[in-house]
């Protein structure tokens, strides 16, 4: 039953997630916006104040594609909708929120290392619009609705064959598209376990292919869970898990036994390891690295994944990064208890019992004298925002659990006795009754 098969009990759990699931957003608020550009300001930290929780409902349901004997698989698309929780959030969705420009820092650092016909249209196209390093917008077009740009309208209409990248949206928003959308988050196939149950709920591809173009050399294998589903857990290691939204498998170690409604589970977490891949302590994640040097402790280069655009990833408030991240900026206040990063599974089974998943999306800026606007900014990774996916099972999902864990225990009694009983026979058969073959 646990095999995922269009008969199997594990099926209709996985195609239509029956766990509640919550995503919030926290933005920060930017509230000295004109410091940043100002040559004359002695100190140019930004000063952040953070905002929400904004919480909305997730609903995920599996498209499937295909199903494949041959080799175990399953291949699927995932739609996801999210609908607003006024009752759960702290503010509305029309609360407006200063912050970076982010599609004007990301048109001036893709274009940095391309001829200057191309940083002159950009150029030009800044100063007809007046770009300023700064935008006024609200928690709607920041995250689902999207709002229009001038820099996007110029994207659109330069050649493929002269533009440095090419931009698939018509207005910027961080989760513009996706909602109800089955194709965002790309193919899946995934391993069902019917020929290794030791690789069930792997991921074997994505789109197609078993490497992201993201990274190079083995940074870009596909692996890892897909999200629902973990190998059955034999030893307190690590555990891995696929990504779509940073391109890559991240790797969570364990750290402890706990009990969920009474079930025991292992928890795995995000460390201080996690999101390191700094030469000194992992000399094997170069290729992570996408702009040669690996920025220091507690943050990844995404932006191989992200357009090119300078998006790196850390947990919220920089929590297990290095101390100099925080210094450049005002606000961050870093606290295990709220920003830790974690998934409990059931220790049998392996079936996820309570999750929380908590990352910041930060910008990096630093000076373009080719623009009025950020001739004189200094170098810093800008915290944008940072969300937490949270789900736990209910107790109409714990007690099947706990029925679960009494076939399992069933089953090695079972397979206890029939064992005893196998081995109790074949030792009797190797000795025969007294007074046979005697003379």
């Amino acid at each position: 039953q646990l095999i995922l098969s269009p008969k199997s009990y594990s099926f209709e759990m996985w195609k239509e997630t029956p766990v509640p699931v919550y995503l919030e957003f926290y933005f920060f608020n930017w509230t000295n916006s004109g410091d940043l550009t100002n040559p004359d300001k002695t100190i140019r930290k930004p000063n952040l104040v953070e905002l929400g929780p904004y919480v909305f409902r997730e609903t995920k349901r599996k498209v499937i594609l295909n199903w494949h004997d041959n080799n175990g698989t399953v291949t699927f698309l995932q739609n996801k909708t999210w609908h607003f929780d006024p009752k759960l959030s702290t503010g509305s969705l029309n609360d407006i929120v200063t912050t970076l420009n982010v599609p004007a820092i990301a048109a001036a650092f893709v274009v940095k290392k391309h001829p200057p016909i191309i940083k002159t249209m950009l150029g030009m196209t800044m100063s007809l619009f007046e770009t300023s390093l700064s935008i006024q917008k609200t928690i709607r077009e920041l995250t689902f609705d999207g709002y229009e740009d001038p820099l996007l309208d110029l994207a659109s209409i330069v050649p493929n064959s002269v533009a440095p990248v090419t931009i698939p949206f018509d207005k910027f928003g961080w989760f513009y598209t996706r909602n109800n959308s089955a194709s965002y988050d790309g193919v899946f196939n995934m391993y069902t376990g019917s020929r290794n149950i030791q690789s069930f709920g792997e991921l074997a591809k994505w789109n197609y292919e078993n490497y992201t173009t993201a990274y190079k050399s083995s940074c870009g294998r596909i692996g890892g869970s897909a999200g629902e589903f973990f190998m059955p857990v034999k030893k307190k290691e690590s555990i891995s898990l696929f990504s779509t939204d940073v391109c890559r498998q991240l790797k969570m170690p364990y750290k402890e036994e706990i009990l969920v409604d009474g079930i025991k589970a292992f928890r795995y977490w995000g460390d201080e390891k996690m999101l390191d891949t700094s030469s000194p302590s992992h000399p094997d994640n170069w290729c992570f690295c996408n702009s040669g040097k690996c920025p220091p402790k507690g943050v990844i280069d995404v932006s191989s994944c992200k357009w090119n655009a300078p998006a790196y990833v850390s947990f919220p408030h920089f929590l297990h990064a290095d101390a100099s991240y925080r210094r450049s900026v005002n606000g961050m206040k870093p606290n295990a208890s709220i920003h830790q990063m974690y998934i409990d599974l059931e220790q049998r089974s392996g079936i996820p019992l309570q999750v929380e998943a908590s990352m910041q999306i930060n910008i990096l800026i630093e000076p373009h004298p080719e623009y009025n606007s950020m001739k004189h900014l200094p170098t810093l990774y800008f915290p944008i925002f940072w969300f937490k996916q949270r789900a736990r099972v209910d107790d109409k999902i714990g007690s099947q659990i706990h029925l679960l864990n009494k076939i399992f225990i069933s089953g090695y009694v079972i397979f206890g006795t029939v064992a005893a009983f196998a081995s109790w026979s074949f030792f009797w058969c190797q000795f025969p009754k007294r007074g046979e073959n005697e003379t």
